[in-house]
């Protein structure tokens, strides 16, 4: 059945089909023509022949219907009607074909553009779908409102940031006001002009279902679409972050302040000693018979000196934490480059690669490479043509980070690491502090002498070696 049904279908078919009942019709009519004309008929194989045949063709097989009409009608033919007759046989067959094959290719097109539309929609369908699962399964938050502030969508990230502990801290955020819950959001106006096609990113504060408030970095973007402006939000809960932030510089702080009255401390304990000394010197060159009131005076008050320094808090030894130096410099060279390019620096940047991990303390090694920037900055300010380089490798089983500058250079590098140092230009602690940084953690900071500028050395352990 489906063999027949093809051969039927096929353009062969159709033309040898046409031709037979041509033929058919031809000596029908030719037997039959003084009683009934059968030009009429003609038509039905022309019509068939027709969606076989292409357009310029289809004349030709009209000249052939007309040409066996004449033959077959038994009408005399003449000049004057003759002509007239297959004329008029011709156009009608021409017409008759050329309108079917015009019919078929309309419709061929129609179906082709269906198809071509329905497998767009298709594909369409397909790509929301597969939006609407990212959306759904996302772990950022992404919510959807219109031009009044009513969410529209939010998937779960957004139900599950928004709501808080508890059964009464069930947020349902589709429907509700934005206003409710992000109220810094909800003042964009975006069906004012101009605002249609806003992206921007912005930091505002959020409101739990239980109303307790959070930091949110937020990602906006409006659009225009048949149902008026929409403005979606991509929301991330910045507020543990920002925790960690804090609480990193308060640590930092800490530690600064222990290292500074640490070193307060060693002071007073080196005037204490000095003052023992003199006061022995004294009661060797002075010898009375009786001791003196103000010589025990003396002394009490060096011993209660001493006593508080004795009190001088331990350093504070940070444990050390597996780093990898090549990020850890990634995240620096990201840091310095904008300050440095604002103060006319150029920078230099020569790391090896493959460096190992170190064992080091983030937040403490960022302080010591900001501090020596810094430095170079303050140095480097009337030079020109400033340069900063940073040059990090391995060598003899360390890994060591040097920074150099083509400034004046350091006139008394044996006060460098000392703290309070009268040249300092502020309170003598930057490179005591740092250098005692590198040492909590097992590492080093050294000044190495070089012919033009300064250079300073950051010594690590890589992980391979003991702590």
């Amino acid at each position: 059945m489906r063999f027949a049904a093809t051969i039927m279908k096929s353009n062969a078919f159709r033309l040898v089909t046409g031709l037979v009942g041509i033929a058919i019709i031809g000596y029908m009519d030719r037997e039959l023509s003084e009683a009934i004309p059968l030009a009429l008929l003609y038509l039905a194989p022309v019509v068939l022949m027709s969606t076989a045949l292409r357009r310029w063709q289809i004349p030709l097989l009209g000249a052939v219907c007309a040409a066996v009409v004449e033959f077959a009608n038994g009408y005399p033919w003449t000049l004057r009607d003759g002509i007239a007759r297959d004329s008029l046989y011709f156009f009608a067959y021409t017409a008759a074909g050329l309108y079917v094959s015009e019919v078929l290719m309309r419709r061929a097109t129609e179906r082709s553009h269906l198809g071509a539309m329905e497998s767009e929609i298709e594909a369409r369908r397909g790509a929301e779908e597969q939006l609407r699962l990212v959306v759904a399964n996302s772990s950022i938050a992404i919510i959807t409102s219109d031009e009044t502030g009513t969410i529209l969508q939010a998937n779960d990230a957004a139900e599950r940031m928004f709501s808080g502990e508890g059964p009464m801290g069930a947020a349902q955020l589709q429907g509700s006001s934005l206003n409710v819950f992000m109220p810094s959001l909800a003042r964009v106006q975006i069906q004012r002009q101009g605002w249609e096609h806003l992206k921007t990113m912005l930091q505002c504060q959020g409101l739990r279902a239980t109303q307790d408030p959070f930091l949110a970095d937020v990602w906006v973007s409006s659009y225009i679409t048949s149902r008026g402006g929409r403005l979606t939000a991509m929301i991330i809960d910045a507020s543990t972050e920002v925790r960690d932030r804090e609480e990193a510089n308060l640590e930092q702080v800490l530690v600064g302040s222990r290292l500074a009255v640490g070193a307060l401390f060693h002071e007073i304990r080196n005037i204490c000693a000095a003052i023992s000394v003199v006061q022995q010197n004294l009661r060797a060159t002075f010898v009375v018979e009786e001791p003196s009131e103000d010589f025990e005076a003396l002394r009490q008050l060096v011993t209660a000196l001493e006593r508080m320094a004795s009190l001088e808090l331990s350093l504070a030894r940070r444990q050390p934490t597996k780093l990898r130096l090549e990020s850890f410099l990634r995240e620096l060279r990201i840091i310095l480059t904008p300050s440095l390019r604002e103060s006319g620096i150029e920078l230099g940047w020569h790391v090896e690669e493959d460096l190992p991990e170190v064992w080091a303390d983030q937040q403490s090694l960022l302080q010591v490479f900001l501090n020596l920037v810094r430095n170079a900055e303050k140095v480097l300010a009337p030079v020109e043509h400033a340069r900063l380089e940073l040059r990090a490798a391995e060598v003899a089983g360390l890994v060591q980070v040097k920074v150099s500058d083509n400034g004046p250079g350091v006139r008394d590098p044996a006060s460098l690491f000392r703290p309070f140092g009268g040249g300092s230009s502020s309170s003598g602690l930057g490179l005591y502090l740092s250098r005692a940084m590198m040492l909590s953690f097992h590492g080093n900071l050294a000044y190495q002498p070089s012919v033009a500028g300064a250079t300073f050395v950051v010594e690590m352990i890589p992980v391979e070696g003991d702590v």
